[in-house]
């Protein structure tokens, strides 16, 4: 027994009790000395503790609601051919949407007489990914169909995969499309067998001479041979209801006019209705660079909160991506532990390279400055960067149509590209090429999917202002309830993601109507 035991205690006599004051005044001392000098770090330390449950209780309840809402069951990923359950699954299958039509058009018995066709924006990916969004929906509410276009050199993709001598990329390649194309209201084909269609459908004159065409071959020959290329750039494409009476035109033009913000309000008149082929070209007045929810309009409620899940359930990464994205997540969680956290991760994307926003490439104590040290990333967490600079030294970096290494200091060339400023604030800084093991076998054409989908997950995300892929990243976090925990480090931006306004447009960020119904709930 130890002295200090009772029995002990009880045969020792007073001394032991002595013993036993006096180690409990030293205790007690130690204790007061140990309050004084860490209270602070205590405060801080429960504040993160408190942020990390509410978090956890957040991402709870909205994972039981929006499993729940509308009868939802969880969606379905197949890794390596077995059906699995993991964190990342935020698609849902939900009763009725996939026999759901679009209720303004009357001519859904006619879909193979009338086509939509597009080229892929010239930007980059999560640009092309917003256009095609635009025009699944389009193509949808107007009953149309949807024409793919092949693969193509896609800016910022093409890089030489291993396991495949594949460099042209196409829908196909990033979507899951038989569930698209499995959607009662949604018809799609391949160009391919579009333009066998034409050979024999219009005029000699807009006849093709091949059906595999490609790039600007293929574009020239869409833009020449449409009926109708619509302007919609910049505008909100509005389609009413088929019926409406006069409470329902009052309450349609009040949510118009909110959606609109100022933007013009385009009409799908009846030229384009009449229209055989309808094509949307990708430049200028064209050019679809925006959310897909900001894009069109429609006055029925129950028709907008559909496209919300038509986009969410239907345009997700196809399985392959998926899964990879899904072996990172479980590496960096086991990371994470291996530092004591629990499983527990934060996220950055930062982009510098050669995007054109000079103002938002910034220097790592920047970041760490616009997110107050370690109020929003605790002192000790795991950081997970998505970035185009893993090695934090700007290589590529261009500002003023010349290179950084030629200019540093200025505006978008910072002078200390390092990542060595995330150390010094106590983070433990890594990046997807550290999980090797994770992403074996993948695409590397993939890997910018695979750290949104990454990203998605962390307990706090960080982006920079005007990327779009930043944006996509905040919807995905949005669809797992996570939106909320969700800012930018980019200088004046830094809580813009969470302030109360839900509708926007533009490209700069995204929205929380993108995962919300009208009233607020998850989608």
């Amino acid at each position: 027994h130890s002295k200090h035991h009772p029995a002990a205690v009880d045969d020792a006599g007073p001394a032991a009790w002595r013993d036993l004051g006096r180690d409990v005044d030293l205790f007690l001392k130690r204790v007061e000395r140990l309050e004084a000098s860490n209270l602070e770090t205590l405060k801080t330390q429960i504040k993160q503790d408190e942020k990390k449950l509410r978090v956890a209780e957040h991402r709870d309840q909205t994972t039981h609601k929006t499993h729940t809402r509308h009868n939802a069951k969880p969606g379905k990923l197949i890794c390596d051919g077995k059906s699995i359950q993991h964190e990342i699954i935020y698609w849902k299958d939900v009763p009725g949407d996939m026999t759901y039509e679009s209720p303004i058009t009357p001519h859904h018995a006619n879909h193979d007489q009338k086509y939509l066709t597009f080229e892929y924006d010239a930007g980059g990916w999560n640009n092309v990914r917003m256009g095609v969004e635009c025009v699944v929906v389009f193509a949808h509410a107007t009953g149309r169909t949807l024409v793919a276009p092949p693969a193509q050199n896609l800016y910022l993709l093409g890089a030489p995969n291993p396991h495949s001598q594949k460099r042209k990329l196409g829908f196909n390649d990033f979507f899951v499309t038989d569930r698209l194309e499995a959607q009662e209201g949604m018809h799609m084909i391949s160009m391919e067998e579009f333009l066998k269609r034409q050979q024999s459908e219009v005029e000699i004159w807009r006849r093709p001479n091949a059906t595999d065409f490609w790039g600007q071959k293929l574009w020239r020959y869409l833009k020449k041979s449409a009926d109708v290329k619509p302007e919609y750039s910049g505008q909100v494409v509005a389609m009413g209801r088929l019926n409406p009476t006069a409470e329902t035109k009052a309450k349609d033009a009040e949510a118009l006019k909110k959606q609109a913000a100022g933007r013009k309000v385009a009409a799908y008149d009846s030229k384009a209705q009449n229209a055989r082929h309808v094509h949307f070209p990708a430049g200028g007045k064209h050019r679809l660079l925006n959310h897909f929810y900001a894009f069109g309009f429609f006055g029925d409620p129950q028709q907008r909160s559909f496209y919300r899940r038509l986009i969410r359930d239907s345009m997700r990464y196809r399985d392959e991506i998926q899964c990879a994205g899904a072996r990172v997540v479980d590496a960096v969680r086991a990371h994470s532990r291996r530092l004591g956290n629990d499983g527990t991760f934060y996220a950055l994307h930062i982009r510098r390279g050669d995007f054109q926003f000079k103002a938002v490439k910034i220097s790592a104590g920047e970041i760490v400055e616009n997110l107050r040290g370690n109020s929003i990333i605790p002192r000790g967490a795991l950081v997970y960067l998505a970035t185009d600079d893993p090695d934090g030294v700007c290589k590529g970096c261009w500002a003023n149509k010349k290179p950084c290494k030629d200019q540093l200091g200025v505006e978008g060339c910072p002078k200390d590209a390092s990542w060595d400023a995330f150390v010094r604030n106590g983070w433990h800084v890594t990046v997807l090429r550290n999980y090797t093991e994770a992403t074996h076998g993948t695409n590397p054409n993939y890997f910018g999917m695979v750290d949104s989908i990454v990203c998605a997950r962390a307990a706090v995300f960080a982006g920079t202002w005007f990327s779009t892929f930043t944006g996509y990243i905040h919807r995905l976090r949005g669809y797992h309830g996570l939106g909320e925990e969700t800012y930018y480090h980019s200088t004046g931006k830094v809580d813009l993601a969470r302030s109360p306004k839900s509708i926007g447009s533009g490209y700069s960020r995204e929205w929380r109507i993108g995962w919300t119904d009208d009233g607020g709930a998850n989608i």
